[in-house]
């Protein structure tokens, strides 16, 4: 699934560029929304997930940007312990809201690189898959939870402009999360560990600007 995430991404990057010679495909002192779609990945998940979602760009002048976004993140999968033969996972859904600064390096009006870098609240659901669990103090140790948790991000990114008003972009971002999914070390003496969302994210949307 990653992998081929990725090609569409390519794709979009390498998109034919004839006749934007031609444009004045400059974009500054203006304000843009538009789709976003992605792929997520915790270091410590058994599985990363898809993610999609909405953003909106402030450009003030042509090197500045302010940029927030709304999305869902599809659970992703954790193992939690082992009891018998019995795999103990869970399930963690994030619904996050970022703020990002953004700094756009402009290569004539073909490409835009920028570097990205901001903050971020990420309502966390998770669900722990304690069906076949008998014992009281396992349950009560792998409890569902649903919180706020505050997380960082730094990236780099390429938006490719066609015209002053329509651009696609891609989009690298590592990301640090506070979150912490219980795991059971050693069923005997209860004794747990913690797993984070810490991760790799690609990503890449349109961007409509007025």
């Amino acid at each position: 699934m990653r992998h081929t995430f990725l090609a569409i991404v390519l794709a979009l990057l390498v998109l034919p560029f004839e006749g934007m010679a031609q444009r004045e495909n400059t974009i500054e002192n203006t304000f843009g929304v538009g789709p976003t779609v992605g792929w997520y990945e915790s270091n410590d998940a058994e599985e990363g997930a898809v993610f999609f979602g909405f953003l909106g760009r402030a450009r003030l002048g042509n090197n500045v940007g302010l940029e927030v976004s709304f999305a869902y993140r599809d659970a992703e999968v954790f193992r939690t312990g082992k009891i018998d033969l019995n795999q103990l996972t869970a399930d963690v859904t994030y619904v996050p809201i970022t703020f990002s600064l953004n700094i756009f390096f402009p290569i004539g009006s073909f490409l835009t690189p920028y570097a990205t870098g901001g903050v971020g609240f990420y309502y966390t659901i998770e669900a722990y898959d304690v069906t076949k669990v008998a014992q009281r103090e396992i349950r009560e140790l792998l409890e569902d939870d649903e919180n706020f948790e505050p997380g960082y991000h730094f990236g780099l990114g390429l938006e490719i402009p066609f015209g002053r008003n329509i651009a696609f972009h891609g989009e690298f971002r590592y990301l640090f999360l506070d979150s912490e999914i219980t795991s059971i070390r050693d069923v005997q003496t209860l004794d747990t560990n913690t797993k984070n969302s810490d991760g790799i994210m690609f990503s890449g949307g349109l961007m409509v600007y007025i």
